[in-house]
């Protein structure tokens, strides 16, 4: 009895569709084809892998067992091929990376620039989105690295994470807010007013937002007005517009800040900043590659720390 990755992969395609047709479609085989291949599997294990029902199939237990237990192997054979085309050029092959949007914004460009630069060869593919969306992309090893702020990580198991430098976050708002002209602000003034920030799990936001200013109860659970965006673009835009605060890192709107469209306020706590890290797979080896943007993801992070404060 032998079950090879092409029977693995056609019983985990032939699930998904639940349809031997769209599923042939898919494997780009004749639907015949895949008939008969999943008849031979399921004669040589002995059991029915699948139900064959008037409008679809569905998998039986054994079939369950089999997608189950094979799901892992072709994972791995996916990062094995992926793997092996790094090792045998370090400018060849492909890079999937995941990031929220202020990493992005931040250094991740710099190090995409220069990793081009110097292997303009090599395929990159970014995906922007939140952690528990690029948590599951990366278990499942469909990206081979995410950069994050790693304190919205519950579960770290299995997972390799190398701490980036801190930056200082801060409050802004546009010219001629009714704080703008403040000498000092604290959460409590900021909670008469719609906040803009990025989005983040509740208890992540409402305990750092308690952490920064212990003495905040109007913050236990978040006020009405709250704007979640994951747009930097169109959160300034808010912020500019009206009467809300935004949360960010300061160099992200360095340039609005220095022609004055925003002003960051006056307000200052040792816990009010970043944690981003680069989170990799414990189980996998980095490829050459992975590594050499592993470097260059470091140099630019640090070099943005280097800047000139804002406030």
């Amino acid at each position: 009895m032998k079950i090879d990755l092409r029977n693995l992969h056609q019983v985990s395609t032939l699930a998904k569709h639940r349809n031997f047709g769209r599923a042939a479609k898919e494997l780009n085989i004749s639907q015949p084809a895949l008939s008969r291949s999943i008849r031979i599997l399921e004669e040589q294990l002995g059991v029915r892998l699948f139900d064959r029902h008037a409008r679809d199939i569905s998998p039986t237990f054994f079939g369950e067992r089999v997608l189950n237990l094979g799901s892992q192997l072709l994972k791995d054979a996916a990062h094995l091929e992926r793997d092996l085309e790094l090792h045998k050029e370090l400018g060849a092959g492909e890079i999937a990376i995941g990031t929220g949007p202020l990493p992005a914004e931040l250094f991740l460009g710099t190090a995409l620039g220069r990793m081009c630069s110097k292997y303009p060869r090599l395929h990159v593919r970014v995906i922007v989105d939140r952690i528990p969306q690029l948590l599951s992309l990366l278990r499942n090893s469909e990206i081979d690295i995410m950069i994050v702020d790693t304190r919205g990580i519950e579960d770290t198991t299995g997972l390799t994470i190398v701490n980036l430098p801190k930056y200082r976050a801060h409050l802004f708002c546009r010219s001629g807010h009714p704080l703008a002209a403040r000498s000092r602000v604290t959460l409590r003034d900021v909670a008469d007013f719609p906040q803009a920030v990025m989005w983040m799990p509740k208890g992540d936001l409402t305990r750092s937002l308690s952490e920064a200013d212990p003495g905040m109860d109007e913050f236990a659970e978040m006020p009405d007005g709250l704007i979640e965006c994951y747009n930097l673009k169109v959160m300034l835009d808010i912020v500019i517009a009206s009467d809300a605060v935004g949360l960010t890192i300061g160099p992200i709107y360095r340039r609005q800040i220095e022609t004055g469209q925003i002003v960051l306020l006056p307000f200052s706590s040792p816990e009010f900043q970043s944690g981003y890290g680069i989170v990799t797979q414990e189980r996998y080896s980095l490829a050459p590659a992975v590594e050499a943007l592993h470097t260059n993801l470091v140099e630019a992070a640090e070099e943005v720390q280097a800047q000139p404060s804002l406030g």
